[in-house]
């Protein structure tokens, strides 16, 4: 913008005419827009001077244009101008005092405030505006509400996002905290609660002392209230404060919920609300706080639901429980429900209703609590009066049964009884609600809500009530949905979410594994209220009719099938159903088009044999016309694929009959490139293949053609279906052709990465296929399979022989192997099953009956190694001792790779016959066995633990199993294999109420240290899975103290193992040890002490090194107290965690750095905690920063010791915060601190700098 055009428009700004000054401001505003450079000062400071006198202009869209200028100006201004803005604003309201007239002052400010904010790299612009609000607030206390509603808001941003610019300023901060506790009594509502909310986020986002200190004024004068408005007014500062950061707060939750529980009872109204939104709050936020009070709590809000002084409840006199309650359905839904204008107590028991809903929530009792007294409570309140809050219990009572539904712990058992039980009462009061409050739709709407939660929780709880629900669905589906004369577009639409609530509550209702009568009437009764709405013209509506409809089919065809039960009533409505979805295929609602598809489908395939033969192929022929295109496809097709998919109900002469159009259509999107459209043509195929050869007869090699193309273009991740569909279409496909092919797939499918079980299932299903569809290609198949692994093995064999690289290793082509093995396999039980054969394992005995002496030898015998495995693991080998040998002999193979799949290999053949483990197991422990040969045995021991263990679940073999590894971890004299204790976990996971514990008995009973080990090695094993079921999770919990014990044993390597143990446990399942903290810590405690009588002096020459052999032990323990924090805050003592902190300081530099992790995560909890101990924590970083270095020292011990010196600095950065709150301060810890910060200091100043510019 050149100074002419900004020169011009700004006098503009000032002409008499207002036209031209609105023009003017208006074509300033375009320029701001556009302008993407910053003003240079002064014509920044004009500019922004011109907008600050409009917004005092006599006309107010000439007001309006200045408010925007300013919020587009603000950016392309430097600090200092916009200072001078907002202190020229700030002086004109002021000026203004009680003055209307300052309105777009306000709002401009506010505007300002809000873009400013946006910008991450202006906070010390931000920061600046705190000095012109607070004193204009200071000095304008009588400012209208609207204004001052405004400036807090503008206020808000600048503590938010700058408060730490705005804490470098004592004097700025004490004036804000002034105002900000003089304006939380302001008469005004709005200004009230914007005034509480901005003082919550001075006491969260100003760091310091201040911030801490307006904390405790709120607190001291909250305590030393005696007027319940101001009381109040307090509270509802420190929930602010609680919701967003909870920790503030801890120390001061007891005292209040001490002061204020009878008063949730007792005071007035406002009193009774505040308290409540104050102990909603504490049970959402501080649960842990508020559990020794929590029936206390429960009691509070039980008696605020009833708290009703002006009305007297009478079920007889006026509730009206009658059954007639679907009259009303078809009235207009204006929202004239009653209300007492006079009567304000109704919020005290909608904040009631709010704190049960957060106790029902909060796991403070049992899902079965909750159910049974929480629930009981909700159902008694369905009869309140009041909209709003009768509205609030239900939906309360919904998200209840929800998250009842959703609990899997073992405490939510007989949850689904409880709901049973109360079903009826529910039923009964909700449907009496509809009925005495006709006009109130949002009951309606939730009641559906409530109904679909029950059924989901149990699907037949309502069958016994059906009858009384019946009307009220009928009459909710046969409303109107269109706008009449008397009708407005907002009833209408009323209507349609209601029908929307209903049809939810029908799809749910339907997805039931059986059809009672009470349930069959029903559905009887509400069927044609599905098909009047699936041709309505409400958004949504016809929708949400044909997915209900459609789950209805599913049902009545189960139901058919497992009760025998009538459908024939059913079927006249279906085709209705199937005639109405035809004519909307071709709609442009993509919902309803998906719904309608699924319907069609559905209908075939449950009901195909019901409906008129006529009518089915016409419907199918329907899912093969793309309307709107290939785009559709998917959807359209997928829907015919779920149609003819087996087993299905569609006769199949109509499949046959369809099958050669529909080829026709998928025949050019096999050639797409959208991967949704070529899987759902895919799809096709493979699902006319299950209806035999004739559906696909001469269009198979032409399929199998695109089917190759579609693999060639991703080898190496081939789409399952691709795989699925090449099987299918096999037995249509010419042998000549596929003997044509059969190079070119083999090459393409040996590079295939099977990464999930689809993928893999497909493969061998392919493999399978082709062995049993053409024998006489057998040969040539396997020898290209072999032929392609070998070719990989020399590539890999190659490359690891040319690498110079020993820190490279490359990597054994493992899922290459596995494809070659299971396509071998796969191939061979088909070729078996087309000769009428039983499986054998010649030909894969024939590649590891011989010694590999040349690289492709070992690759054979590698790929029969990893056959032989697999057949083993689906029980196909024959028991042989032969075998048995020829596997062990493969063992000691000079070659690493033989013998691992030797390994694997023998462990699954054993795993298949349990009674070849004991020998299999004294060979591997025998005294002679030794190096890669006994290595090779105990890993073929420990897979056939997990065979026959954790995937057979054999207990009668496992019991023996595990007294063989024991015994002999007992008795061995030499050292245990890791190997074993992966076995024993095994053991422990998959049968844990019997393992875990005899586990536990063995690490406690075990006197012999390397015995103690090998079992705690084992705990740790199964501590460290992530998916242990329930009952190990119950068993672990009950064994772990016992475990723990051994934390004090006198071996530092048992100290040590058990400590990592710990440490497992605390990071992956700390819920199993928080009730055996308080018996763990002592031991965990003593742990973190330097154990002198562990160090020992070595010299090296002239030098002498100091060796602590207690330090990784030691380290074990801070890491795990470290995590102890993390993981359950507020579990550790808190003496025994200072101390630790406070020795941690002056140990070893990665201990101390875990301290600092310590601090860091505890400070703003424990910050009372670290001010006992400033002093002790002071003389802890003084010794530290007293080592010195030797004068011969190296690079490496130099730059250790600056690293340990800035570690020492860092504590005393973290703590600073706390040391200038502490009351008294710490004389010791603030003259190091000014020691440190001295410039003179050399590296501790600079690493001081450092440090605070960071944080």
């Amino acid at each position: 913008m050149s100074n002419i055009t900004l020169d011009g428009l700004l006098a503009k700004l000032r002409d008499p005419d207002q036209d031209l000054r609105a023009m003017a401001a208006s074509d300033l505003l375009d320029l701001l827009k556009k302008l993407d450079i910053s003003f240079m000062k002064d014509d920044g400071k004009q500019c922004m001077t011109a907008l600050v006198k409009l917004l005092y202009d006599s006309q107010s869209h000439v007001q309006n244009l200045g408010m925007d200028c300013l919020g587009q100006a603000v950016c392309l201004v430097d600090a200092e101008t916009t200072k001078e803005a907002v202190s020229s604003i700030c002086y004109e309201i002021q000026k203004r005092g009680t003055s209307a007239e300052s309105t777009a002052l306000s709002v401009a400010l506010r505007v300002m405030s809000g873009r400013i904010s946006e910008d991450a790299d202006a906070k010390k612009v931000l920061g600046s505006l705190a000095v012109p609000i607070a004193s204009m607030l200071s000095y304008s206390p009588d400012m209208p509400s609207d204004v001052a509603v405004d400036v807090f808001a503008a206020l808000s941003d600048v503590l938010t996002h700058a408060g730490a610019q705005v804490a470098t300023d004592p004097e700025v901060v004490n004036q804000i905290q002034d105002v900000l506790l003089r304006f939380i009594s302001h008469s005004n509502l709005s200004v009230r609660r914007r005034a509480i909310a901005v003082l919550g986020a001075f006491v969260l986002h100003v760091p310091g002392e201040q911030s801490e200190k307006a904390l405790a004024i709120i607190f001291q004068r909250y305590e030393a209230c005696n007027r319940a408005s101001e009381k109040c007014i307090l509270l509802r500062v420190l929930v602010t404060i609680a919701r967003q950061c909870p920790e503030r707060v801890t120390k001061i939750v007891p005292s209040i919920i001490n002061r204020e529980i009878n008063l949730a009872e007792e005071g007035d109204r406002e009193e009774r609300m505040t308290v409540l939104l104050v102990f909603e709050t504490f049970v959402q936020h501080c649960t842990e706080l508020v559990a020794p009070r929590r029936n206390e709590i429960y009691t509070c809000a039980v008696e605020a639901l009833k708290y009703d002084p002006n009305y007297n409840y009478d079920d007889e006199d006026d509730m009206d429980t009658g059954s007639e309650a679907g009259d009303d359905f078809g009235d207009e839904y204006e929202d004239d429900i009653y209300e007492d204008d006079e009567d304000d107590t109704w919020d005290v028991r909608l904040s009631g209703v709010k704190l049960l809903a957060a106790i029902a929530k909060s796991g403070l009792y049992s899902p079965h609590d909750v159910a049974q007294h929480i629930g009981t409570v909700l159902i008694a309140s369905f009869r309140e009066r009041e909209d709003v809050v009768r509205a609030e219990i239900l939906a309360t009572y919904a998200t209840v049964i929800g998250a009842l539904r959703e609990s899997t712990t073992d405490s939510a058992s007989g949850v689904a009884e409880v709901l049973q039980q109360q079903a009826p009462e529910a039923v009964t009061l909700i449907l009496a609600a509809i009925k005495n409050y006709p006009r109130s739709t949002e009951t309606k709407q939730l009641a559906f809500a409530v109904f679909a939660q029950l059924v989901l929780a149990k699907y037949d709880i309502l069958d016994g009530s059906l009858s009384d629900i019946t009307p009220v669905v009928t009459a909710a589906l046969s409303a109107d949905d269109t706008s009449g004369t008397l009708q407005t577009a907002s009833s209408s639409l009323v209507k349609t979410n209601l029908k929307l609530d209903v049809l939810e509550f029908l799809r749910v209702f339907v997805q039931r594994s059986s059809v009672s009568d009470s349930a069959a009437e029903f559905l009887i009764a509400t069927k044609d209220g599905l098909r009047e709405n699936a041709s309505s013209k409400a958004f949504q509506v016809p929708s949400a009719s044909f997915t209900a409809a459609a789950g209805l089919i599913g049902l009545l065809s189960n139901a058919a099938h497992q009760s025998s039960m009538d459908v024939a009533q059913f079927v006249p409505w279906a085709e209705d159903m199937a005639q109405c979805a035809a004519s909307l295929t071709g709609t442009d609602d993509q919902d309803l088009r998906s719904s309608v598809n699924v319907f069609i489908g559905t209908v075939l395939q449950k009901f195909g044999d019901h409906i008129s033969a006529p009518t089915a192929q016409q419907l199918l022929i329907i899912l093969t016309e793309l309307k709107g295109g290939i785009v559709h496809a998917p959807a359209v097709l997928g829907a015919f694929v779920q149609a003819i998919s087996q087993p299905t109900a569609l006769p199949r002469e109509i499949v046959v009959a369809v099958a050669p159009s529909v080829l026709q259509v998928i025949d050019p999107l096999l050639r797409q490139s959208s991967a949704p459209v070529v899987t759902v043509a895919l799809n096709v195929v493979k699902a006319l293949a299950g209806y035999g050869t004739e559906t696909l007869a001469s269009a198979g090699d032409h399929i199998l053609t695109n089917i190759i193309a579609i693999i060639s273009k991703s080898p190496e991740s081939p789409p399952a279906s691709a795989l699925h569909a090449f099987a299918a279409v096999c037995p249509t496909v010419s042998e000549e052709n596929m003997r044509s092919v059969t190079a070119n797939l083999l090459k393409l499918l040996s590079a295939t990465t099977v990464y999930d079980g689809q993928s893999a299932e497909a493969l061998g299903e392919l493999f399978e296929t082709v062995g049993r569809s053409f024998p006489g290609l057998m040969d040539s198949w396997k020898d290209g399979i072999i032929e392609n692994w070998s070719q990989t093995h020399a590539r890999y064999y190659k490359q690891r022989k040319d690498s110079s690289n020993e820190a490279i290793q490359v990597p054994f082509p493992t899922a290459m192997l596995t494809n070659a093995a299971k396509s071998i396999n796969s191939l061979y039980t088909g070729f078996y099953k087309a000769q009428g054969q039983q499986w054998t394992s010649e030909f894969l005995e024939s590649l590891v009956f011989t010694s590999p002496r040349s690289t492709a030898d070992i690759a054979l015998v590698c790929l029969g190694l990893r056959a032989l495995g697999y057949a083993a693991a689906q029980g196909w080998l024959a028991q042989s001792d032969r075998l048995a040998a020829q596997l062990d002999a493969h063992i000691k193979s000079k070659h690493d790779d033989v013998r691992d799949e030797a390994a694997a290999a023998l462990g699954k053949y054993v795993g298949s016959y349990p009674g070849m483990f004991a020998a299999l197991f004294a060979s591997a422990t025998e005294s002679g066995s030794e190096g890669a040969s006994a290595s090779g045995r105990l890993q073929a021991v420990n897979v056939a633990v997990d065979q026959i263990v954790g995937t057979g679940h054999d207990k009668a073999s496992a019991d023996a199993m595990w007294a063989q590894i024991t015994a002999y971890a007992q008795s061995s004299q030499g050292p245990l294999p890791d190997v074993l204790a992966q076995s024993l976990a095994t053991f422990a996971v998959t049968f844990p109420q019997v393992f875990i514990p005899a586990l536990a008995e063995h690490v406690s009973s075990s006197s012999d240290a390397k015995t103690k080990a090998f079992y705690i090695t084992a705990f740790r094993t199964v501590l460290a899975d992530r998916h242990l079921s329930a009952e190990c999770d119950a068993e672990l919990k009950n064994v772990l103290p016992q475990v723990l014990a051994s934390i004090d044993d006198e071996s530092i390597t048992i100290r040590r193992l058990s400590l990592l143990a710990l440490f497992t446990v605390i990071q992956s399942k700390a819920a199993l040890i928080k009730d055996a903290v308080s018996t763990i810590e002592p031991a965990l405690f003593r742990q973190t002490v330097v154990n002198e009588s562990l160090i020992r002096i070595i010299n090296m020459g002239p030098v002498k090194k100091r060796i602590d052999d207690g330090l990784d032990a030691r380290r074990c323990a801070f890491q795990c107290v470290h995590m102890l924090v993390r993981m359950l805050p507020g579990a550790a003592n808190t003496d025994l965690l200072a101390e630790s902190i406070v020795r941690g300081i002056a140990d070893d530099h990665e201990i101390r750095l875990l301290v600092l992790q310590i601090i860091h995560e505890t400070v703003s909890t424990q910050a009372h905690m670290y001010a006992e101990r400033l002093n002790a924590i002071a003389e802890s970083v003084r010794k530290v920063q007293a080592t010195k270095l030797s004068a011969k020292a190296v690079v490496q011990e130099i730059e250790k010791h600056h690293t340990i010196l800035k570690s020492s600095v860092s504590v005393l950065v973290a703590l600073e915060p706390v040391a200038k709150a502490a009351t008294p301060p710490s004389a010791e810890f603030d003259k190091l601190l000014t020691e440190v910060m001295d410039s003179t200091n050399g590296l501790l100043s600079v690493y001081y700098k450092e440090l605070t510019s960071q944080s």
